[in-house]
């Protein structure tokens, strides 16, 4: 056995020699293996790296607008005819926007719809309401697709900035089967000098995309 160009004598069984130097070979080998291995994980932690950092320097996604801008639709005759039932012949009705049901609007743990925050929808309630929807729970009838009627509060988060209904509002979601996606149009008329909101749904979004005049 040859080491550092000198020859090393061995005198005794040269078959334990032998077992000797197959011991030697195995432990060689496995300590190149070793550093192979070493040299592969260092490859493919670099390539993290530069992976993570070419993340970093892309530019960030927009997030789509939930926000839908369409012009006043036709209402459908059962949901007039529940107004007027509800409110009186001949109630005027303001046309507000439509709203994209977000899955955050049909969780049940939340149980709340955000409201397009128009100048339709300002111009609709008055000055009082609009001072007192952040400071009580302003009761209002919502009138769903099907004409039912329902009892939920209406009011405004200051913390989010948005108009919201809330209370019940995820029984409606379970009752009528509304799944995030879904486009809803929201109307809103005045029962006893309060105001009150009707809702249609006309389908999902990516169904709705450039008709009906709709900006998505």
């Amino acid at each position: 056995m040859v080491r550092n160009d000198k020859v090393m004598k061995f005198k005794g069984d040269w078959e334990n020699f032998e077992v000797l130097v197959e011991a030697a070979e195995m432990e060689w080998e496995a300590r190149a293996a070793e550093k192979e291995m070493a040299k592969t994980s260092e490859r493919k932690n670099h390539n993290k790296r530069v992976q993570k950092q070419e993340c970093k320097s892309e530019p960030v996604k927009k997030r789509r607008k939930m926000t839908i801008v369409c012009p006043e639709p036709q209402m459908p005759p059962l949901l007039k005819r529940r107004i007027e039932e509800i409110a009186g012949v001949g109630t005027a009705t303001v046309w507000l926007n439509a709203k994209e049901l977000t899955i955050s609007d049909v969780k049940e743990h939340l149980d709340r719809l955000f409201i397009p925050k128009t100048e339709a929808l300002k111009q609709f309630l008055n000055e009082k309401e609009i001072e007192n929807l952040d400071r009580t729970n302003n009761r209002t009838k919502v009138v769903d697709p099907e004409g039912d009627e329902w009892d939920l509060i209406f009011k405004y988060w200051t913390k989010v900035n948005q108009y919201v209904f809330t209370s019940q509002w995820y029984q409606l979601v379970a009752d009528k089967g509304l799944q995030s996606g879904e486009v809803l149009q929201v109307w809103g008329f005045r029962c006893k000098d309060k105001p009150c909101f009707a809702i249609n749904r006309v389908g999902q979004r990516s169904e709705l995309a450039n008709t009906d005049g709709c900006k998505f």
